[in-house]
């Protein structure tokens, strides 16, 4: 299977995390992560990820056609809220004339932890894990084994922080339920 196939599942998903495909299609991550590593998935999978996502079969396997076969893309919930709050935004900048807006940055943005810095510098998902709790001021349970995990030194560098991310969002539920 090709790279292009990868890249059209992932935009087919909007690159969600792979646990979110995951609960999407209903079966198991580690399924879903080996189609990311290269495992073309059964018909009935391809069936089942071209309704959902409405892409079209031809588009999804071998990168031909409509996309969507001639339907308009879905759009969530989310997507659709944030394009509509920046028209508004839009509207009312435009029915004020700004000339100059001015980018104050953001303020928070110096206390974010960065995922990925963390994964490429220690390489040792318990240790990003242990890292990014303590940044959030809690600490890491050292009975919590994960199969998020499970290969991690055949992951590549994006799968490896996905995992840490879907683990650290299993976590966070874990503790809220």
């Amino acid at each position: 299977m090709s790279k292009e196939f990868i890249l059209r599942l992932n935009e087919a998903f909007d690159n969600e995390s792979m646990a979110d495909v995951a609960r999407r299609l209903k079966i198991p991550h580690a399924t879903v992560r080996n189609y990311y590593q290269g495992r073309l998935p059964a018909p009935d999978v391809l069936i089942k990820i071209a309704k959902e996502t409405g892409v079209s079969l031809n588009w999804l396997l071998i990168g031909t056609g409509d996309t969507y076969a001639g339907q308009v893309a879905p759009i969530g919930l989310g997507k659709f809220i944030e394009e509509k709050i920046g028209q508004i935004v839009d509207q009312k900048l435009a029915a004020r004339e700004f000339v100059d807006i001015q980018d104050l940055g953001t303020a928070d943005g110096s206390d974010v932890f960065d995922v990925e810095a963390a994964v490429l510098r220690l390489n040792d998902p318990e240790r990003v894990m242990s890292e990014w709790l303590r940044h959030e001021g809690r600490d890491y349970p050292q009975d919590y084994s994960v199969v998020f995990f499970n290969g991690w030194e055949t992951f590549s560098p994006a799968d490896k922080v996905a995992a840490v991310r879907d683990a650290k969002r299993v976590f966070d539920r874990s503790l809220a339920g």
